[in-house]
């Protein structure tokens, strides 16, 4: 593979540029009046792009949408686009950046800002290209755009080709079931040969950000999750909508969240500055900031020039074992509760036969109530946390919910594509069954209790049956030995199931993928007073120092968050509140109260805010 030369570059855009200027500036002249815009369909016809484009609005400046291939990355149940501009040169160095950013901070301008210094387009073309292209309200409406789109753009006069990895936004009113998403996708997307490295990882967010709120943090952990702790060397800013001076608020946010990234020689985050003007009518006291973000661009691509690509800490061979682990500890988590259920029923059966034992003594026979244990298949219902996983894998044999978390992309005739399933066989059920013994439906294995009254002559019959011969009446003590028998037995499997699942919760926590904290902390609230009623101490202590780690990455998640809300909703509404409590309190006072001591809102304000 041929290397790249950011000088080469340089030079063979400022040939093209010059080029294209001369055109530009004699197709200018030809047209002192304005175009003729007509329309072929849905085909707009106008001045032709040099490149492979079509007029979608004559501006001024002119706005052409790149025409590309569209197609969806493999493995990916359709679940990441890809969208192709140009035919791939092998022999040419090939970067792939990834853009994070909340919805609104100009990722989509700064995609096609990056396509258009690729292709050459300067201030005096009165032009500007798009490879993104809007969603229609409606659709927008039903996808919510949760999408990854791989924009890849390939320039043949340009000695290097650009593949943008660009992430959906994320508002505040969504809850962190998206983002659960965007990181499974990502997994996927780089266990793909042509994605199996990245060069750059940009956050795009804009000059007046004063926080990062606990989503932000949340695909960070996802990217650091899949690449490591040397990840944070190829971390960047994209800071938009900038006048060009010193981004204060958006750097002091970035330092205040402890943020992982590249820093210059002065400790401060990298950072690219621009404007996002670009596709708005160009006049010349627009040219600085154009030159701004044409000057951004040229130091982002020498800085990609270094060799300082990473590939993923975890493949997708440890990805899929630890969507494996992670299953066999929920899947623990139900046949704990089973035998929760049976040592219930037995106890209090045995407790039924011991104040009835003098009837049993003189071979009567009585009724009892108990409440029995069934198996029921239910609807999955679906919450705000678990959107995604609407269905589930489970074993028709073994009547087990196999995999229920994060299995929703996985469709029923590619079960051998699921994550538990391993050489044609289920790593997760009781039987290690055969997938074909298992089924994917919005329906799962619940344990449900019913009263019912049984007699002790019934409870006899049971039991003979169960052990192939008749109990006489010489035996009659036999039964409930074997019920005291069954239920030390139970007692036993359920000690059995406990360890084995501490043993693959610690071997999770090894590799703790933070961003899954949620998950992680429901199996630890699970297990935790169960090993403790039983005198584990030691599995305990372990169990709750990883506990203490998740709720550390928790708090930080939602006092981001709540902070954060606390400041916007100051701002929006200090100068309407009644403020005879706190008078001779500043502002900056209110704020610090709002941070250090919350519940203090309700006593300082006669309106209570709503957070």
């Amino acid at each position: 593979m041929a290397e790249f030369n950011i000088e080469d570059f340089l030079k063979t855009r400022h040939r093209r540029n010059s080029l294209c200027s001369e055109v530009s500036c004699a197709s200018d002249q030809s047209h002192d009046h304005p175009l003729n815009f007509k329309r072929d369909g849905n085909k707009p016809v106008g001045k032709r792009s040099h490149h492979d484009a079509t007029l979608i609005n004559p501006g001024p400046p002119r706005l052409y949408q790149l025409n590309t291939e569209r197609t969806h990355i493999d493995g990916t149940d359709k679940k990441v686009r890809r969208w192709t501009y140009g035919r791939r040169d092998r022999n040419k160095q090939n970067k792939v950046i990834l853009l994070v950013g909340e919805s609104g901070a100009g990722k989509t301008t700064m995609i096609n800002t990056m396509v258009n210094y690729l292709l050459g387009v300067k201030f005096e073309d009165k032009e500007f290209h798009q490879i993104t292209e809007e969603e229609k309200p409606e659709a927008q409406s039903q996808s919510l755009t949760s999408e990854i789109t791989v924009y890849e753009v390939f320039v043949e006069e340009n000695p290097t080709s650009l593949t943008i990895i660009d992430t959906p936004g994320y508002g505040d009113s969504e809850g962190f079931s998206r983002e659960r998403e965007i990181s499974d996708d990502l997994g996927r997307l780089f266990s793909d040969e042509d994605f199996h490295y990245i060069d750059a990882v940009c956050f795009v967010m804009k000059a007046s950000q004063n926080r990062l709120t606990g989503k932000e943090h949340y695909i960070f952990q996802s990217v650091l999750t899949l690449f490591g702790k040397d990840i944070e060397d190829n971390i960047v800013f994209i800071i938009t909508h900038s006048d060009g001076g010193s981004p204060t608020d958006a750097l002091n946010a970035i330092n205040t969240a402890q943020i992982p990234c590249r820093r210059d020689e002065r400790d401060k985050p990298v950072h690219f500055l621009f404007n996002n003007q670009q596709e708005e009518q160009r006049a010349q006291a627009h040219r600085s900031s154009w030159e701004m973000g044409e000057n951004s661009m040229e130091k982002f691509l020498k800085l990609l020039l270094e060799n300082n690509r990473k590939k993923p800490l975890m493949n997708v061979d440890a990805l899929k074992e630890h969507k494996k682990l992670e299953a066999r500890v929920f899947n623990l988590m139900d046949r704990i509760t089973e035998k929760e259920f049976k040592i219930k029923e037995l106890t209090e059966i045995l407790k039924a036969i011991g104040q009835n034992r003098d009837k049993i003594e003189k071979s009567q026979n009585f009724e009892f109530s108990v409440n029995k244990t069934v198996k029921r298949k239910v609807l999955i219902e679906e919450t705000l946390l678990l959107v995604l996983n609407k269905e589930a894998t489970c074993c028709k044999v073994c009547e087990e919910n196999c995999h229920q978390h994060g299995c929703w992309w996985v469709p029923l005739k590619r079960l051998s594509k699921c994550d538990v399933m391993k050489y044609g066989r289920c790593t997760v059920c009781t039987g290690r069954c055969p997938q074909e013994e298992h089924i994917k439906e919005n329906r799962k294995y619940v344990m449900k209790t019913t009263k019912v009254n049984m007699s002790f002559d019934e409870l006899k019959q049971e039991y003979e049956s169960t052990r192939g011969r008749a109990e006489t009446s010489f035996d009659k003590t036999k039964v409930e030995e074997h019920l005291k028998s069954d239920l030390e037995k139970v007692k036993a499997e359920k000690s059995i199931l406990l360890h084995e699942a501490y043993k693959l919760i610690m071997k999770l926590s090894k590799n703790l993928i933070k961003a899954d904290w949620y998950f992680t902390a429901e199996h630890l609230d699970f297990f935790i007073p169960r090993l403790e009623e039983e005198g584990k101490y030691k599995e305990v202590r372990d169990l709750r120092d990883v506990r203490r780690t998740l709720e550390d990455w928790a708090n930080r998640f939602s006092e981001q968050s709540w902070i954060a809300q606390g400041r916007q909703y100051l701002s929006d509404n200090l100068l309407s509140w009644n403020l005879t409590d706190v008078v001779s309190l500043s502002v900056e006072g209110v704020v610090n109260t709002v941070e250090w001591t919350g519940q203090a809102l309700s006593n300082l304000f006669t309106r209570r805010p709503p957070f």
